[in-house]
């Protein structure tokens, strides 16, 4: 995320700025999970920036080009920024942090590892690094301006967005694009048995994850490959190519594209695959079984 803005930037149509609930809406809407995104043994790696909700726990590092994190969160690992990074207010990062670009550290954060900054740094009031420090570039002792607030206000300016109905579709026509960047909403918990989530998910194409997922809705995008379960309490959507190694269980429909391997069992309201798929399990379908097949 190419974020070109000063810290003082006021949304630019009537000055006023949405309340909590908006900006929520505007920057953790749901969970995604972009293309070619890989679960390294102690780091999420993603190809592009990544935006992680307030109250979240993450037992990983983190690895992108701009990478957000909003304020309580909680990372067992290191953070990496290829661009820049901005850490919210109370966290606290067991591990590293290192960047390629600019960093603005919030108020109360506590870094347990080294802080490396290639270029300027803000940083608030009360943060302990206990191994020290270095940065390239200037030093201001300030607390920058929250990141949530952050990602709005430079949304609201760039796009001129200011009413509801924009925010939703602007938010719909990103996750169509192949730079969506790795968003974790509020209260994500990802440790090592599972990424658990309050809303939908969606995984995208070429992507290589361990663990359980818990959501909303899932959708999982083509030549994935899962090592564990996938559980909604709505419906879950596996594209061509994809691997599971675990059981997918849903609380409404379930739909198998073709050459897609399940491990494991398949259990929903009613479930759809097609002739080419293959579940190894045993599949459990209340609302019956349907099985498309190509028109020869």
């Amino acid at each position: 995320m190419q974020v070109g803005m000063e810290e003082n930037a006021v949304p630019a149509q009537n000055g006023s700025v949405p309340d909590e609930i908006q900006l929520e809406r505007l920057t953790l809407k749901g969970c995604v999970i972009p293309d070619k995104t890989e679960l390294q043994e102690r780091i999420l790696k993603a190809p592009g920036d990544v935006i992680v909700g307030d109250h979240s726990r993450i037992d990983y590092g983190i690895s992108g080009y701009d990478v957000f994190i909003a304020e309580s969160c909680t990372l067992n690992g290191d953070v990496i920024a290829e661009g820049d990074l901005r850490i919210g207010n109370f966290c606290e990062i067991d591990g590293n942090l290192v960047c390629d670009a600019d960093a603005f550290i919030g108020e109360g954060v506590t870094i347990r590892g080294k802080l490396s900054v290639m270029g300027n740094l803000d940083i608030g009031d009360n943060v302990m690094i206990e191994k020290g420090f270095d940065a390239r570039g200037d030093i201001e002792v300030r607390n920058p301006m929250p990141v949530i607030l952050y990602i709005l206000l430079y949304v609201l300016t760039m796009l001129r967005l200011e009413h509801e109905e924009e925010i939703d579709r602007f938010i719909e026509e990103i996750c169509e694009d192949d730079a969506h960047p790795l968003m974790l909403p509020s209260k994500t918990h990802l440790d090592e048995s599972r990424l658990q989530v309050q809303t939908s998910i969606v995984i995208g194409s070429g992507c290589r994850l361990h663990g359980q997922i818990r959501g909303e809705k899932a959708t999982v995008g083509s030549n994935t490959t899962l090592f564990g379960s996938i559980r909604a309490t709505d419906s879950i959507a596996i594209s061509s190519g994809t691997e599971i190694h675990g059981n997918v269980e849903a609380g409404h429909d379930i739909v198998i594209e073709e050459n897609v391997r399940i491990l494991g069992n398949v259990e929903g309201q009613r479930v759809t695959m097609d002739e080419n798929a293959t579940v190894e399990g045993v599949i459990k379908s209340v609302g019956g079984l349907t099985i498309q097949r190509k028109k020869r």
